[in-house]
């Protein structure tokens, strides 16, 4: 069985290196050099150099948004910008100051789960004790028959006319 020649060219160590760093993801790359995500994976597998591209770049992506995450858990000031057009004024007024972005207790949990799991980890749920089935079900009719019983013997009787 004969298959295809790769359609897989040396320039694109270099434009995936480029574009995983810009955030793309391996569907988004696929779609850029017109090729299935499957085949994204297929060179990785068969040139060393493009899977080391592509570590790579998704590692400078990886890293801005560490950094992002850590800056919005911690709070930080920003240049920002207000465009004011004052009654009779002929030209707007730009006015430009320093605002304040107050920390995030999400961001910061997620920075430290991610970051001292075994410290901020989640607590997982006490494991359940296994149940035998057979036995939960009979204590269940035990329980309705009790209920309907005393239900049954409260209830006027009727006798039916002949």
């Amino acid at each position: 069985m004969e298959t295809r020649p790769s359609t897989f060219k040396p320039a694109y160590v270099r434009q995936a290196k480029e574009l995983y760093a810009q955030g793309l993801t391996d569907r988004e790359l696929a779609a850029v050099f017109g090729v299935s995500r499957s085949t994204i994976f297929r060179w990785r597998a068969a040139y060393p150099e493009f899977a080391e591209a592509t570590k790579l770049g998704k590692d400078v992506a990886d890293d801005r948004v560490e950094r992002a995450l850590y800056e919005r858990a911690i709070g930080y000031e920003e240049e920002a910008v207000r465009v004011y057009h004052p009654t009779g004024a002929e030209e707007p007024v730009i006015v430009r100051y320093k605002r304040e972005v107050r920390a995030d207790t999400t961001a910061a949990l997620q920075w430290l789960r991610a970051r001292r799991p075994g410290i901020w980890a989640r607590p997982m749920p006490p494991p359940e004790e296994e149940k035998n089935i057979a036995e939960e079900i009979r204590k269940a009719m035990e329980r309705v028959d009790r209920i309907a019983g005393s239900r049954l013997r409260q209830a006027p009787h009727h006798q039916a006319r002949e």
